[in-house]
Protein backbone atom coordinates (compact mmCIF):
# COMPACT_ATOMS: atom_id res chain seq x y z
CA UNK A 1 0.00 0.00 0.00
CA UNK A 2 1.53 3.19 -0.81
CA UNK A 3 1.41 6.63 0.99
CA UNK A 4 2.39 4.87 4.49
CA UNK A 5 3.19 7.35 7.13
CA UNK A 6 6.84 7.05 8.73
CA UNK A 7 8.00 8.86 11.72
CA UNK A 8 11.54 8.98 11.69
CA UNK A 9 14.04 10.74 13.76
CA UNK A 10 13.05 14.40 13.82
CA UNK A 11 10.56 13.10 16.49
CA UNK A 12 12.91 11.71 19.15
CA UNK A 13 12.78 13.36 21.83
CA UNK A 14 9.78 16.37 20.74
CA UNK A 15 6.90 13.84 20.35
CA UNK A 16 4.80 16.64 19.61
CA UNK A 17 1.35 14.74 19.63
CA UNK A 18 -0.26 16.45 16.89
CA UNK A 19 0.13 13.69 14.38
CA UNK A 20 -2.25 12.01 17.01
CA UNK A 21 -4.95 14.28 16.93
CA UNK A 22 -5.51 14.13 12.68
CA UNK A 23 -4.96 10.07 12.60
CA UNK A 24 -8.89 9.16 12.27
CA UNK A 25 -7.76 5.44 12.71
CA UNK A 26 -5.61 6.13 15.68
CA UNK A 27 -2.60 4.21 14.51
CA UNK A 28 -0.11 6.53 16.18
CA UNK A 29 1.02 4.77 19.25
CA UNK A 30 3.40 5.72 22.13
CA UNK A 31 5.35 3.59 23.72
CA UNK A 32 4.61 3.50 28.16
CA UNK A 33 8.02 1.22 29.59
CA UNK A 34 6.20 0.98 32.79
CA UNK A 35 3.20 -0.81 31.42
CA UNK A 36 5.48 -2.06 28.62
CA UNK A 37 2.65 -1.10 25.94
CA UNK A 38 2.06 0.42 23.05
CA UNK A 39 -1.04 2.88 23.20
CA UNK A 40 -2.95 5.11 20.83
CA UNK A 41 -5.15 7.48 22.62
CA UNK A 42 -8.79 9.43 21.01
CA UNK A 43 -6.89 12.82 21.25
CA UNK A 44 -3.45 13.27 22.76
CA UNK A 45 -2.92 13.15 26.38
CA UNK A 46 -6.60 12.73 26.52
CA UNK A 47 -5.62 9.52 28.49
CA UNK A 48 -8.99 7.10 26.46
CA UNK A 49 -6.79 4.50 24.63
CA UNK A 50 -8.36 3.74 22.01
CA UNK A 51 -5.75 0.54 21.25
CA UNK A 52 -2.82 -1.16 22.33
CA UNK A 53 -0.19 -4.09 21.46
CA UNK A 54 2.79 -5.54 22.62
CA UNK A 55 6.27 -3.94 21.37
CA UNK A 56 8.41 -6.14 20.15
CA UNK A 57 11.46 -6.14 22.69
CA UNK A 58 14.22 -5.62 20.75
CA UNK A 59 13.11 -3.19 18.53
CA UNK A 60 11.49 -1.13 20.99
CA UNK A 61 14.50 -0.85 23.13
CA UNK A 62 15.98 1.08 20.07
CA UNK A 63 13.90 4.58 20.87
CA UNK A 64 11.71 3.28 23.54
CA UNK A 65 9.65 6.00 24.77
CA UNK A 66 11.54 9.06 22.52
CA UNK A 67 9.79 8.80 19.23
CA UNK A 68 6.04 7.82 18.19
CA UNK A 69 5.44 4.93 16.44
CA UNK A 70 3.09 4.45 13.19
CA UNK A 71 1.38 0.77 12.97
CA UNK A 72 1.74 0.64 9.28
CA UNK A 73 -1.40 -2.49 9.52
CA UNK A 74 -3.57 0.16 10.61
CA UNK A 75 -2.36 3.18 8.74
CA UNK A 76 -5.00 4.07 5.81
CA UNK A 77 -2.81 6.01 3.84
CA UNK A 78 -4.92 9.31 4.16
CA UNK A 79 -2.08 11.82 4.65
CA UNK A 80 -3.67 13.17 7.33
CA UNK A 81 -0.44 13.31 9.70
CA UNK A 82 2.25 14.01 7.19
CA UNK A 83 0.72 17.47 5.59
CA UNK A 84 3.17 20.10 6.26
CA UNK A 85 1.33 22.11 8.80
CA UNK A 86 0.87 19.07 11.49
CA UNK A 87 4.22 18.02 12.55
CA UNK A 88 6.30 21.11 13.46
CA UNK A 89 9.38 19.69 13.37
CA UNK A 90 8.57 17.45 9.74
CA UNK A 91 9.58 14.22 11.05
CA UNK A 92 6.70 12.33 9.34
CA UNK A 93 6.84 11.13 5.36
CA UNK A 94 5.06 8.80 2.93
CA UNK A 95 7.14 5.63 2.97
CA UNK A 96 7.66 6.09 -0.90
CA UNK A 97 9.53 9.61 0.46
CA UNK A 98 11.54 8.62 3.41
CA UNK A 99 14.72 10.67 2.05
CA UNK A 100 17.54 8.31 1.70
CA UNK A 101 20.44 10.88 1.25
CA UNK A 102 20.26 11.52 -1.93
CA UNK A 103 19.98 14.87 -3.28
CA UNK A 104 16.61 13.53 -5.42
CA UNK A 105 14.22 12.89 -2.43
CA UNK A 106 12.85 16.06 -0.48
CA UNK A 107 12.61 16.84 3.00
CA UNK A 108 10.57 18.57 5.28
CA UNK A 109 11.25 22.32 5.58
CA UNK A 110 11.38 21.40 9.32
CA UNK A 111 13.67 18.35 9.40
CA UNK A 112 16.66 19.45 11.68
CA UNK A 113 18.21 15.84 10.26
CA UNK A 114 18.15 16.62 6.85
CA UNK A 115 20.45 14.92 4.64
CA UNK A 116 20.47 11.84 6.45
CA UNK A 117 19.76 8.20 5.36
CA UNK A 118 15.67 7.85 7.21
CA UNK A 119 15.13 4.50 5.54
CA UNK A 120 16.10 2.57 8.63
CA UNK A 121 12.99 3.97 10.04
CA UNK A 122 10.78 2.14 7.61
CA UNK A 123 11.73 -1.48 8.99
CA UNK A 124 11.35 -0.35 12.26
CA UNK A 125 8.18 1.03 12.10
CA UNK A 126 7.19 -2.44 10.88
CA UNK A 127 9.10 -4.04 13.64
CA UNK A 128 8.13 -2.29 16.74
CA UNK A 129 4.57 -4.22 16.80
CA UNK A 130 5.19 -7.71 18.30
CA UNK A 131 1.47 -8.71 17.71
Amino acid sequence: MSGLAIITEACIDVKDRACVDVCPVQCIYEYDPTKNVLFSEDEAGSGEIENTHSPNPDAIVIFGDSLLYVNLDECTSCTACYQPDVCPVGAIYTEEQVPDATSTKAYNSADPNKGHDHTFFIQHSRDVFAD
